[in-house]
């Protein structure tokens, strides 16, 4: 802070001068005390000057039947989950009073390495939306996938003092952590030395693994799944992201673990989160009406939202309607429902009913990040599954969880085939290598989807962002693939030979420079030819093929290598005998 406006701002507290603008009467959410009284705040500058009775602004706002509350802050998430840039990311979120955002974009990172870093630091420059980047620790997040790109220390090590960089990202390789690989600790000491915070992802781990996190320097988990995982990190010092994204819902669960004695040890996540869902339910505000009505108390839920993240973060010039602190905040109709009339940052208003009043910026996007889709011709024999016998190691899908399980069945052949059987929800699920047109591809069989008929296929699969395609038979996997190969990337639902509803995503197969709304409208689309498909529609089928893919989420995984048994981190046959 400036010196001529602490000056000023100590004038305003002392009331000796007149704020800027001052809400009169208005109930303020204290996540400080967790209590809400009614006070007066006075702003000026950028900054919260003063709170309590008898203040004078320049510009008098009553409050009465309003909340003001710190603005949000989604403490993990990967922005091109939205499947748009961060510029236009801003123009979704800052309505539902999300003003400052934890983004690890490895996503693209995987695919286009230092350029896709680069790309979403340059986007993200300027915008009223603070984007705090964790550069990506895993790339590839493992060696049985083939990625895009390799990232290790020395090609981090430029970015580290990037003034858009604020640490470390999701350090998902747990086993380079245990074994203490060198490049891996230097990952973590070039962000140390440089005064930043590493984040963790301690997927499936038990409290051994969760202590060797600790001694590392990782602060941070955002894969909790039940109350006892929440505990078990809590109690060793690490932050507990609550996630409630597009597949990952673990709000329920995680939320038992939540009292008023370690609360301030939890706070919210999107993580992966499809703009459809966003549009139509929330981010931040969603966790912490959904919080309320499980019983938190609610000045605690805000807290979650907001002070516990940027405690967590070591954001203190913000997070609290405290005199000192950044006038980040929501005007709220109803504080319950988390109704929000306006958002702020630094005292100017960026949205208000619902719409954002900052100027459209699109990304200006390289043609280096376009037709990013190199892959071998997909021919009918890339999803053949030749087996030996009916029994086969098959992943089952567990709605709203990026967790799978390892499933062992009997399964029907033809001609020593697996061909997939609808009626008994089998399907074929096949991963292509796209990055660099190698032969690499594998097929398994996937339970779960509850699909009669079609196809559906991405280039978006956690983490290396191969080609993955779910389909009721070999023809319309092939379709699927052939027609995403050909629009440089995307998402689509085919049903025989018919597409029923596609969205190319031409920036490195992964996001679109179209209006968020169009893209929102597009996902719909997508959501409706499930229906036609008859696919289960308790939970999102696509971003849960995404995460098929991701061979460090427990159970059973597809990478482009072949079936991979994340509990014994190896591959194995789909063959079980």
């Amino acid at each position: 802070m400036e010196q001529t406006v602490r000056e000023r701002l100590i004038a305003i507290a002392a009331k000796k001068e007149k704020a800027a603008i001052v809400y009169q009467n208005i109930s303020v959410i204290d996540v400080m005390t967790r209590e809400t009284y009614t006070a007066d705040v006075a702003i000026d500058s950028g900054y919260i000057a003063a709170v309590g009775e008898g203040y004078e602004g320049i510009e008098n706002r009553p409050g009465e039947g309003l909340f003001i509350a710190p603005s949000f802050v989604d403490a993990h998430v990967h922005i091109e989950s939205s499947m748009v840039p961060p510029s236009e990311y801003e123009q979704a979120i800052l309505p539902l009073g999300v003003t400052t955002i934890i983004a690890d974009p490895h996503e693209i990172a995987n695919v286009k390495g230092a350029e896709g870093l680069s790309f979403m630091l340059d986007d993200a420059e300027g915008l009223a939306l603070d984007v705090r980047m964790m550069l990506p620790s895993c790339v590839p997040a493992t060696s049985f996938e083939h990625a895009g790109a390799s990232l290790d220390a020395a090609a981090l090590a430029p970015f580290v003092d990037h003034p858009g960089v604020h640490g470390l990202g999701e350090v998902m390789d747990y086993p380079a952590v245990e074994r203490a690989d060198r490049d891996m600790l230097q990952k973590i000491k070039q962000i140390e030395d440089a005064g930043k915070l590493v984040d963790g992802h301690a997927a499936g781990l038990g409290p051994r693994e969760i202590n060797i996190y600790g001694v590392a320097g990782i602060r941070t988990d955002h894969e909790s799944v039940s109350k006892e995982d929440a505990i078990a990190r809590a109690r060793r010092g690490l932050y507990v992201e609550v996630r409630e994204g597009s597949a990952a819902r673990n709000l329920k669960e995680v939320l038992d673990a939540v009292t008023e004695s370690n609360a301030s040890r939890f706070l919210f996540c999107t993580d992966d989160k499809h703009l459809d869902d966003t549009l139509r339910e929330g981010t931040i505000d969603y966790n912490i009406r959904y919080a309320i009505r499980h019983g938190i108390k609610r000045e605690t839920a805000y807290a979650m939202a907001s002070l516990h993240a940027t405690n967590a973060y070591r954001l203190d010039d913000r997070g609290a309607i405290v005199p000192g602190r950044r006038a980040d905040f929501v005007l709220l109709s109803d504080a319950d429902n988390v109704v929000i009339d306006e958002v702020y940052i630094q005292g100017n208003c960026v949205a208000r009913a619902g719409k954002t009043i900052r100027p459209i910026r699109r990304a200006h996007v390289p043609e280096s990040l376009r037709g990013t889709l190199n892959t071998k011709p997909i021919t009918p024999e890339v999803f053949a599954l030749p087996l030996e016998s009916s029994r086969a190691h098959v992943i089952g899908v567990i709605p709203k969880s990026i967790v799978t399980e390892h499933l062992i069945l009997d399964v029907p052949l033809q001609n020593g085939h697996f061909v997939p059987v609808p009626e008994q929800d089998l399907l074929k699920i096949a991963v292509i290598e796209r990055h660099h047109g190698t032969a690499f591809s594998a097929v398994g069989i996937v339970k779960g989807f509850k699909m009669k008929r079609g196809a559906i296929a991405a280039t978006v699969a956690h983490d290396s962002h191969n080609l993955v395609i779910v389909g009721a038979s070999d023809e319309e996997m092939q379709l699927a693939a052939e027609r995403l190969v050909q629009a440089g990337g995307g998402v689509i639902a085919v049903n025989g030979q018919e597409v029923l509803a596609e969205l190319p995503l031409e920036i490195a197969g992964l996001m679109t420079n179209r209006p968020f709304q169009e893209v929102g409208d597009t996902l719909e689309a997508l959501n409706d030819a499930l229906d036609v498909l008859e696919a289960d529609r308790s939970f999102n089928p696509y971003l849960t093929m995404s995460f098929l893919c991701l061979p460090v989420i427990p159970e059973l995984k597809l990478t482009d290598s072949g079936l991979f048994d994340v509990k014994h981190f190896q591959h194995i046959s789909v063959q079980a005998d």
